[in-house]
């Protein structure tokens, strides 16, 4: 006959780390599995000539088509922070896209002219643009500068007004540098992410072996 009895203050313990070693494998599993699904939903986006295309045809999800045509882009531009392979400033200006329909209003639409790094100064233009809804302010970005062209989150309104623009006017999408995959997806590829849960779940099983080892070991867990 098995026997079984579980040390009380062992047990209390070995559960709750038992169920989060399992949440934290699964959780990675799901990850591994919605990050696939987006770089699928990317690489899958297409690509037209026009920043008008791009804009009537529509999209789903967040990624675009990528735009190679001309971005006609003249006037003042804005400095945003942004971070790529190191942190610095998208210069960022409003174009105007005819509408889709005749007898519409043309949109203006933010568009991504170039990038210059923080330190240096340096700036690399850009020659392909994907569009993308405008970004949401993250819980840490900085206060926006107006005085000094300095901005950390996208404010339609004061983005407009020092742009000498109708707010009205600006569409909820984004023309951004298209550099490739986004680094929120090449950065921890899909493998990784079945890697660390083979870990978490490794870990798991190692508890219940060491759980059990101890249980024999003091004559309480008996087959």
């Amino acid at each position: 006959m098995p026997h079984f009895r579980p040390l009380p203050l062992l047990t209390l313990f070995s559960l709750p780390a038992l169920a989060l070693l399992l949440t934290l494998g699964t959780w990675q599993m799901q990850r591994m599995s919605w990050k696939a699904d987006r770089i699928d939903a990317f690489e899958a986006r297409g690509e037209v000539v026009s920043f008008q295309a791009a804009l009537c045809n529509g999209f789903e999800g967040d990624f675009g088509p990528s735009v190679t045509g001309p971005a006609p882009l003249t006037g003042e531009t804005l400095r945003v922070y942004t971070l790529r392979d190191a942190p610095g400033w998208a210069r960022v200006g409003l174009m105007a896209v005819p509408a889709c329909q005749p007898g519409e209003p043309d949109r203006l639409v933010f568009v991504e002219t170039g990038f210059e790094t923080l330190i240096r100064g340096d700036r690399t233009p850009v020659s392909q643009w994907r569009i993308e809804p405008l970004p949401a302010a993250g819980v840490f970005s900085g206060r926006n500068d107006p005085d000094t062209n300095q901005w950390y989150r996208f404010d339609v309104d004061a983005m407009a007004a020092a742009l000498g623009a109708d707010p009205a006017r600006i569409a909820p999408v984004w023309a951004r540098a298209d550099l490739g995959l986004p680094q929120s997806l090449a950065q921890t590829p899909p493998p990784r992410h079945l890697g660390y849960a083979l870990t978490w779940y490794g870990l798991a099983l190692a508890l219940v072996g060491v759980y059990a080892a101890f249980h024999v070991a003091r004559g309480r867990l008996r087959l």
